[in-house]
């Protein structure tokens, strides 16, 4: 008597235990659309939100890098219009001679270069940040999250080109003088705009990086929430699944040796 025999296949869980090793690899609950498609897809906007909100405060940085170099350029150049200020008061004090008012044209005139090669070189990614082509396409634009934040740059140079106009007659003619302390005056009131409208927006920039980082600080702990795992309860798992598979294997091994005997003993 002939009895076609076959084991019976072991009881298998491996598709189970790959599932639990890959999840313990990568540390995320789901690898794959198939086994959490809407998740997936809400952890995937998330990441997508949360790279978005990473430029945004990586603009902001450099727009906060570039608004006080630009304010740095102001300062030395109000402290130049100053030391241009004391020293034409010092040239109308009667005491001093023509000489001594030549030798201080000299010096303002220095000064005047050193405040034009302020203006030449205050850049930023080869940007110039104080001098313009006057009109509203030379603005900075910083690109936030969600808005722009509009830069305009200063415009120093027509300040030094008014200072070198009054410099021809500046030792021999007292209202000459006179001038050119009331440019100056307006000019350090200018550059105190500048200064504000520079610093200005760069306490929005840091408003903007602390709310963006706030938000994305959110998104990670939203996205952590669906996508990581949990490493104990995932190797819990994988323990059990793994110690049910041994022993499914025992009692196959078992069930199969005695199906074995069972048919050899027919076979007689």
């Amino acid at each position: 008597m002939n009895i076609d025999s076959s084991y019976v296949s072991p009881y298998s869980v491996s598709e189970i235990n790959q599932t639990s090793l890959e999840k313990i690899g990568t540390a995320l609950k789901i690898n794959k659309a198939s086994e959490d498609a809407s998740d997936l897809v809400i952890a995937s906007q998330l990441g997508s939100t949360r790279d978005s909100l990473s430029q945004a405060v990586e603009n902001m940085n450099s727009g906060i890098a570039m608004s006080n170099i630009a304010q740095s350029g102001l300062s030395d150049q109000k402290e130049i219009l100053e030391s241009i200020r004391t020293e034409t008061l010092k040239a109308m004090n009667g005491t001093t001679n023509q000489d001594g008012k030549d030798i201080i044209a000299q010096t303002i005139n220095k000064s005047i270069e050193q405040f034009d090669a302020i203006t030449q070189s205050t850049t930023y990614n080869g940007t110039s940040l104080l001098k313009t082509d006057g009109d509203t396409s030379d603005d900075i634009s910083i690109v936030d999250n969600q808005s722009t934040i509009e830069l305009e740059k200063s415009d120093t140079s027509s300040i030094s080109n008014t200072l070198k106009s009054l410099m021809n007659n500046f030792s021999t003619d007292i209202s000459v003088q006179t001038n050119l302390l009331n440019v100056i005056d307006q000019s350090i009131d200018q550059l105190n705009t500048f200064e504000s409208n520079f610093s200005g927006a760069s306490n929005v920039m840091e408003s903007s990086i602390k709310n963006s980082i706030s938000t994305e600080k959110e998104l990670a702990n939203a996205e952590s929430t669906i996508m990581d795992i949990d490493y104990s309860k995932e190797s819990s798992s994988f323990s059990k699944t793994n110690l049910l598979s041994q022993i499914g294997l025992m009692m196959q091994s078992q069930a199969n040796a005695t199906q074995g005997k069972n048919i050899s003993l027919l076979s007689y």
